[in-house]
């Protein structure tokens, strides 16, 4: 079991001081400053708390500071700098808790009720089942994945799904596709034309040559059609998402909405709850009146439902399970987004359940140039394509290296480097070398299970370790509190880089016994720490290279 954190120690102890001055703050935010001689720890509650408390926010620093309870065994003193910031610096003994409480059980350090066990859903990739995973859907899986994977570990109750877009107009279309190329393989390629709008890719030809007679003779429909090839290319998207290490709890269908009638009690609920008009033939929603730019139209004058009612409908199910629905929206998504939360809150839901993310364009780059993409035309390289290129661990770091909310340039020559260039390479030599380090006859001499003295580790190099070991819970918070995970890359290269330094800098077998037995534990906590955060991610930590 890990003990209770520094920062929720430090949290506690601010919140009764906040709560004495009879105020009432958001969260308490603690982060790491920039520069390490402003300490371990920073917090900016004393800004926070100057509108309520009318004083100047130095002033109630130095009031919180003066009241802050020190100890020799975790924050040794409380300083504050400039506008109204606390810094706390940690104790030299508390690092030495802090490698046995990493050595004692490495998968559950960082570990956390922060959550409190709050209901989350995450739904991400979810691309049409009309052609192979393309980047930005690969780009999707990994940050979906590298999410989930850590708010579970800070205590969130998380259920993670697929939502199989097998509804609409674009199955029939697939189905026209899949017919025409079913022509072609029997006729010759000029027996048959795709559609205008229909999908051109090759995987649609594998498709037509392994349809049987007997599937033929019950197909005459193309969304019959349609259904078959969707269900084949599903089929793939989840073999290459395993193949990725991205696995979800729930493949969702629209069809199911249809057939449960959810889409029409949807839009019975926005017709019930007098926030739609008709004009024109057709019926609007009044989104306008929920924070949208404009009026919608949720049923056109022949009858059918706009795109926004079966999403409706698929969020108000969500929401008889969950607290937060957490999207990752490819960026094409953007004017939806507003027609999706205005319905919601027209129906009374919380603005802080729907939490859409957009995930940006990925750039690949080869040789300086950039590669172009396009499932519809069939030459676009697909997460198959790339990962059997790049390989799987390169391509869910690079896809992590940036916020969602930028565009992603993904150089395939460097991912493929073996060399301290290639960011995830370097993350990863580190944890061989030790590994390395460890297998020595030298090493192997030592028990490192039992009585080593860590207080012998004064070295810069040495404590610059050991801060970041204990950064680690406030990084994993930064994720959650940001919903975005690329903090853990920084946090790795930071990690391995620090690695590095020590290891350029000091021998860690020498002849101090004590010492040797140090650094050897030190080296131990490194390797566990950079494996636990590379297996968040879903990247391999290997024993050699």
């Amino acid at each position: 079991m890990i003990p209770k954190s520094i920062e929720n120690e430090i949290r506690s102890q601010l919140s009764d001081l906040i709560a004495s001055e009879k105020i009432v703050v958001p969260a308490i935010v603690l982060e790491v400053p920039r520069n390490k001689d402003h300490g371990e720890i920073s917090c900016n509650v004393a800004l926070i708390a100057a509108k309520q408390l009318r004083q100047p926010p130095r002033k109630i620093a130095e009031k919180l500071a003066a009241s802050f309870q020190t100890s020799p065994e975790t924050v040794e003193k409380v300083e504050v700098a400039g506008p109204g910031f606390l810094n706390f610096f940690l104790s030299r003994k508390f690092f030495n808790t802090v490698l046995k409480n990493l050595l004692d059980d490495p998968s559950h350090y960082g570990d956390s009720d922060e959550g409190n066990g709050e209901k989350m859903h995450f739904e991400f990739v979810s691309a049409n089942p009309t052609g192979p995973l393309n980047i930005v859907s690969a780009r999707s899986a990994s940050v979906g994945n590298t999410l989930v994977n850590v708010f579970r570990k800070r205590g969130f109750s998380v259920h993670s799904e697929y939502y199989v877009n097998d509804g609409g107009g674009q199955i029939r279309k697939l189905g026209m596709s899949l017919k025409a190329r079913i022509k072609q393989v029997e006729n010759g390629k000029d027996s048959a034309e795709i559609p205008e709008g229909g999908y051109h890719g090759e995987y649609l030809i594998n498709i037509a040559k392994n349809f049987t007679a007997s599937e033929q003779e019950m197909t005459d429909s193309d969304e019959t059609l349609g259904r078959i090839a969707a269900d084949s290319i599903r089929d793939g998207q989840e073999e290459t998402l395993n193949d990725f290490q991205v696995t979800f709890d729930n493949w969702f269908r629209e069809s199911s909405l249809y057939e449960k009638d959810l889409v029409n009690q949807a839009y019975e609920k926005l017709i019930s709850s007098n926030v739609t008009y008709q004009k024109d033939g057709a019926v609007f929603f009044k989104a306008s009146e929920f924070g949208d730019s404009e009026d919608r139209v949720v049923k056109t004058s022949d009858g059918r439902y706009t795109y926004v009612i079966p999403d409706l409908a698929y969020h108000l199910l969500k929401s008889t399970g969950y607290n937060r629905a957490v999207n990752l929206l490819g960026p094409d998504h953007h004017g939806h987004i507003l027609q999706l939360k205005s319905a919601l809150k027209a129906l009374g839901l919380p603005d802080e359940f729907f939490h859409p993310i957009i995930i940006q364009q990925v750039n690949l780059k080869r040789d300086g140039a950039e590669v172009k993409m396009s499932k519809r035309a069939g030459v676009g390289i697909t997460l198959d394509e790339l990962t059997d290129e790049v390989g799987v661990d390169a391509a869910r770091y690079f896809f992590l290296l940036r916020r969602t909310s930028s565009s992603l340039d993904f150089d395939i020559d460097l991912a493929k480097k073996h060399s301290e260039d290639n960011p995830v390479f370097y993350v990863q030599y580190a944890h061989a070398r030790i590994q390395s380090i460890l297998r020595q006859p030298a090493a192997l001499e030592f028990d490192l299970n039992t009585g080593i003295d860590i207080s012998v580790l004064k070295e810069e190099a040495e404590l610059d370790i050991l801060r970041l070991i204990n950064r680690y819970p406030m990084t994993l918070s930064a994720v959650v509190r940001g919903i975005e995970p690329h903090p853990l890359t920084i946090y790795l290269t930071e990690l391995a880089k620090a690695f590095h330094t020590f290891y350029a800098k000091h021998r860690v077998i020498g002849e101090d016994h004590k010492l040797t037995a140090a650094r050897l534990l030190l080296c131990k906590g490194v390797a566990g720490m950079l494996r636990e955060v590379l297996n968040l991610m879903g990247v391999s930590a290997p024993n050699k290279m």
